[in-house]
């Protein structure tokens, strides 16, 4: 009788020569030696994993597209703003379930450096949870948890660098030379060489790319922070390191992993080392390894890259066919111009992005989102915007002032600028939109809560993972506390990351944005909306349409009144009602309009 290879095996033997190709391309001779420890590294970690996500696992080797769904709805927070806990979150996953969510993306979660970590993004441990959120135990019961609900769990994995008191960076600090190697250490010529062509990410509050450390013998490169320290992906002992740190943690119970900073990924002299070939090399190793060893698991980039750079990140074919990179990735520069549309009244720019945003290969799909943990960066749009401005800066610099509250009724803050220049914006969803500055005056809460509607609606009818922000969908405010604190003072993005305020969920607000979000939700699931958005012409620049399934969406991002004309009655899936051939669109009004009355 022949043995029947198991499912894992068939798997390793169909995948493996994609998997050889990205090391051969990263490394390029020694990959024959890398690729034995790396089997050696998938056998094990599948042979570890256990039999619950083993059968998650050919479930959805099935069924490719599974997270490309109408009701597939996210939801994004850090653990102790949220609940407190690990164990905290676990109790609240009933609030959760009422959003329609099934997928919970939690921020900062990993073990993180002592003192400022840039809000849990230095990471000295990957494998341990921040102790005082809980431990891995409490991580496994929560994903248990949340599976049995439909809801899976989703995990930062820093790619570029580690914090400085990881133990790597502990051991190469202390002239371990195999660890020294696990990161990038030049003289004061080359770094001042790279600098010439490199951008800054925080110009305000850590300028530069380099940090001298006189125990590693030179500067250290950190791309981010000073106590970030990035990794060598040129090194293929890294690259072993973290597949095995990826499925140890997906062994855990993660079904997903955001990718922090991927674009950063792999230097090279003489470029601004962002969006390098061999930084996509890099996350298709990744997702190769995860399709032989853990292939329910989803990948996520967050390539905060304009919108011309994105599509690799969903995969490519560079000669040996397709090779898929991300699962996911996000549509930032939707995001963007969603704010840039309200701020100007006009929808030209989230059309250009729409139609831009098309192309989509099979199981993949964009995570789109109103507002998230980080700032809105308004400069990843400038390309999008010059082919429909002859002076894009000017537009842009219009829209963060505007959103930075100068005459207007939003409720931002510069950052890392002193407002002169563009580069981002802070705050939450609901200050943003003006629910901050309309105090107890209700027809401008009325118009602040349609603009949360409006965003919403934009992350939704455009068909990508939709997300909400912790607190968004409890029109949180702005939380100006942080400046009183010595550790979070110098970083802004602490305006909108506030605890939860589970009280304020009996507002009439929270109850306004949370059964809007249902509303949204249910109307993109009748309509079979999911995956890449089309767009359509509207009649007016103020309104931007969109395709969603079998229904046509109507947006106004102006503060007009809008005359839209249909070629028969519709009914709005939003409200229930018959809208006629003819119909006024309200100020920041959504019309969804499905079958025919």
């Amino acid at each position: 009788m022949t043995d029947v290879p198991s499912f894992p095996e068939v798997r390793l033997r169909t995948i493996a020569p994609r998997l050889g190709r990205q090391l051969e391309r990263l490394y390029g001779a020694a990959a024959a030696g890398l690729w034995p420890r790396v089997e050696a590294v998938l056998r094990a970690r599948s042979a570890d994993r256990p039999a619950a996500l083993r059968a998650l696992d050919e479930a959805r080797v099935a069924d490719p597209d599974w997270f490309v769904a109408p009701d597939m709805i996210g939801y994004s927070t850090y653990v102790d703003r949220y609940a407190g806990t690990v164990r905290g979150m676990a109790e609240r996953v009933d609030h959760l379930e009422a959003l329609g969510v099934r997928y919970l993306h939690v921020l900062a979660l990993l073990k993180a450096r002592d003192g400022d970590s840039d809000g849990g993004f230095a990471v000295a441990d990957y494998l341990a949870v921040e102790p005082r959120l809980g431990s891995m135990a409490d991580v496994e019961a929560l994903a248990e948890r949340l599976r049995a609900r439909r809801i899976s769990l989703c995990v930062d994995l820093a790619l570029n660098h580690t914090a400085d008191d990881h133990e790597w960076a502990k051991a190469a600090r202390a002239g371990d030379p195999h660890y020294r190697a696990f990161y990038h250490v030049v003289d004061d010529a080359t770094a001042a060489a790279y600098e010439a062509d490199l951008g800054q990410v925080f110009p305000t509050t850590a300028p530069g790319n380099f940090t001298a450390v006189p125990a590693m013998g030179g500067n250290v490169w950190t791309t981010f922070y000073p106590f970030q320290w990035d990794l060598n992906w040129a090194n293929p002992d890294v690259m072993l390191a973290m597949i095995d740190t990826m499925l140890r943690l997906a062994n855990h119970g993660f079904e997903a992993f955001r990718l922090d900073s991927t674009a950063f990924l792999w230097k090279q002299a003489g470029t601004d080392c962002r969006n390098l070939p061999q930084a996509h090399y890099i996350v298709r190793a990744l997702r190769a390894a995860l399709d032989i060893a853990a292939p329910a698991t989803l990948l996520k980039a967050e390539a905060i890259v304009p919108t011309a750079f994105v599509p690799p990140y969903f995969g490519a074919d560079d000669g040996a066919g397709f090779e898929p990179e991300c699962h996911l990735v996000y549509n930032n520069s939707l995001m963007v111009a969603g704010w840039v549309a309200l701020a100007e009244g006009s929808a030209s720019l989230p059309d250009a992005i729409v139609r831009a945003s098309g192309g989509l290969p099979r199981g993949a799909n964009w995570l789109s989102y109103a507002r998230c943990h980080d700032d809105i960066g308004w400069g990843t749009v400038m390309a999008d915007l010059a082919g429909i401005d002859p002076d894009p800066v000017a537009r842009l610099t219009a829209a963060a002032h505007f959103t930075n509250g100068e005459g207007s009724w939003s409720r931002g803050e510069a950052f890392q600028s002193d407002g002169s220049v563009v580069h981002g914006t802070n705050g939450t969803l609901a200050a943003l939109a003006g629910l901050e500055t309309a105090g107890e005056d209700p027809e401008k809460r009325e118009m602040a809560l349609r603009r949360i509607a409006l965003l919403n609606a934009l992350a939704i009818a455009s068909g990508g993972l939709a997300t909400t922000y912790m607190g968004d969908e409890a029109g949180l405010l702005n939380d100006y506390s942080y400046r009183d604190d010595p550790e979070r003072k110098h970083e802004g993005r602490w305006l909108h990351r506030p605890t939860m305020d589970w009280h304020a969920l009996g507002s009439d607000a929270a109850k306004r944005i949370s059964a809007d979000l249902v509303s949204l939700r249910n109307a993109r699931v009748a309509a079979g909306g999911a995956g890449e958005p089309a767009a359509f012409e509207t009649g007016s620049v103020a309104v931007l349409g969109i395709r969603c399934g079998t229904d046509s969406v109507f947006m106004n991002f102006s503060g007009h009144v809008v005359t839209i004309a249909m070629p028969s009655p519709t009914t709005d899936r939003l409200t229930g009602c018959t809208l006629d051939p003819v119909f006024a669109l309200k100020p920041w009004g959504i019309a969804w309009t499905g079958a025919a009355a």
